[in-house]
C-alpha cells in the first residue's frame, strides 16, 4: 500500500477481528478521498447480498478518482459445504462451485484494476474452493491470526508508553492472561484500565485485579492449583464464586476435568522426553500456558491425575442422573482429594 501497489481483490480472514478491521480502515483512508465515500465506497453485508450484487458494485467505475473500494463483510461464500466436510476422501481436492458463484468467479478472472474488492470474515474459510484459489492468484488472501504472547507484550508496552504509563511485569502478565489474546478485548479492557489508573504512571497488579475479571480458564487453573497444594478450602471458595457468577455446574465439571486431562497429557509427554516447544505444538497450547501447566504438574503424580479423572467422570454421571446434587457431591470429592 505504501508503494502504491493495490491488488484488485483481497480476502481478510481469521480470528483477530481488531487487526482485520484496522486493515479495512487503512485501505479506506488510503484509497478514498475525504468527502468521496458516498461515490466510491460500498460496504456490503455478505449474508444479505448475492454474488451478482457484488459483481455489479465491483464493475462500477470510480467517479472523480482513480480507485473504488468495495468491502463485503462476513460473506458465506468461503465456507465449505456439508458434503465437502463429510467427503474425507476429497480433503485435498477442489470443492464444487455453485452456479451463483460462477458470475463472481468470471469477474475475478479479469477484475477491474480501478476497483479494490475486499472480503472480510472471521469464519473459517475453505481453501479448496475455486473462489479462494482465484483470489490468491489474482490478489491476496491474508490470515489474521492472534498475535504471539511476545508480540502482545510489545503491543501493550507501546500503548502504555503512548499514554505515558508503564506496566509492572506482574501487571502486564496478569492483564494479558485476563483479556488476551483478542486485541479487540484488550483494547476495551485497556481503556477501562487507563481510566481507572488516571493520575498514576505505573500500573500495578492490584490495578489489573481491580478492573479485569479473570477468565473461567484462570479460575479453573487456580482451583486445580489449590487442590495440588492441598488447599481444599481455597478450591471450594473458588467454586462457590464461580457458581455465584452463574457459571453452569456442568461446565465447571467439564473444565476441571479438562484441566486434569491436560495435566496428564503434559506429564506423559514430559516423561517420554518431549521438549517444551514440541508439547506446546502437539497440544496447540501457547508456550506461556504450557509453562504454567508444567509447573502445576509437579503437584500431582500420575496415579493422582488418573484417579481424579475417574472420580470426576463418576461425579458427572451421578449429577446428570439426579442421584447426587452438584455442590455437596463436589465438596465431598474435593475433601477426599485433599486428605
Amino acid at each position: 500500500m505504501k508503494r502504491g501497489v493495490v491488488a484488485p481483490v483481497y480476502l481478510f480472514y481469521g480470528e483477530e477481528t481488531y487487526l482485520r478491521e484496522q486493515a479495512v480502515s487503512y485501505f479506506k483512508k488510503s484509497l478514498i478521498q475525504d468527502g468521496a465515500s458516498g461515490l466510491n465506497y460500498d460496504l456490503m453485508d455478505g449474508e444479505a447480498v448475492t454474488p451478482a450484487d457484488i459483481v455489479a458494485r465491483a464493475e462500477t467505475f470510480p467517479i472523480f478518482s482513480n480507485k473504488r473500494l468495495v468491502v463485503v463483510r462476513d460473506p458465506a461464500l468461503f465456507k465449505g459445504s456439508r458434503q465437502a466436510a463429510r467427503d474425507v476422501g476429497k480433503a485435498q481436492g477442489e470443492v464444487k462451485t455453485s452456479g451463483k458463484e460462477r458470475l463472481l468467479l468470471d469477474y475475478l478472472k479479469d477484475p477491474l484494476t480501478s476497483t479494490c474488492l475486499i472480503f472480510t470474515t472471521g469464519e473459517p474459510v475453505d481453501k479448496r474452493k475455486k473462489l479462494f484459489q482465484l483470489i490468491k492468484k489474482k490478489g491476496r488472501a491474508i490470515d489474521f491470526t492472534y498475535l504471539s504472547r511476545g508480540d502482545l507484550a510489545r503491543w501493550l508496552a507501546q500503548k502504555a508508553r503512548a499514554a505515558d504509563k508503564q506496566f509492572t511485569p506482574e501487571a502486564a502478565g496478569a492483564f494479558l492472561d485476563s483479556a488476551g489474546p483478542s486485541l479487540q478485548k484488550l483494547v476495551m479492557e485497556l481503556d477501562k484500565l487507563f481510566n481507572y489508573t488516571m493520575g498514576s504512571k505505573v500500573i500495578a497488579l492490584e490495578d489489573v485485579s481491580g478492573v479485569c475479571l479473570p477468565r473461567i480458564e484462570d479460575n479453573i487453573f487456580a482451583i486445580v492449583d489449590s487442590l495440588g497444594n492441598k488447599c481444599c478450602r481455597e478450591a471450594l471458595s473458588g467454586i462457590k464464586e464461580m457458581l455465584a457468577a452463574k457459571e453452569p455446574p456442568q461446565r465447571l465439571l467439564l473444565m476441571i476435568s479438562r484441566q486434569f486431562r491436560l495435566l496428564l497429557q503434559i506429564q506423559d509427554l514430559i516423561e517420554r522426553g518431549y521438549q517444551a516447544r514440541e508439547i506446546s505444538a502437539r497440544l496447540k497450547m501457547p508456550p506461556y500456558v504450557f509453562k504454567k501447566m508444567a509447573t502445576q504438574c509437579e503437584n500431582f503424580d500420575r496415579s493422582q491425575l488418573v484417579d481424579a479423572l475417574e472420580a470426576l467422570l463418576e461425579l458427572d454421571s451421578a449429577v446428570k442422573s439426579g442421584r447426587r446434587q452438584f455442590y455437596p457431591a463436589l465438596e465431598t470429592y474435593l475433601l477426599k482429594l485433599c486428605s
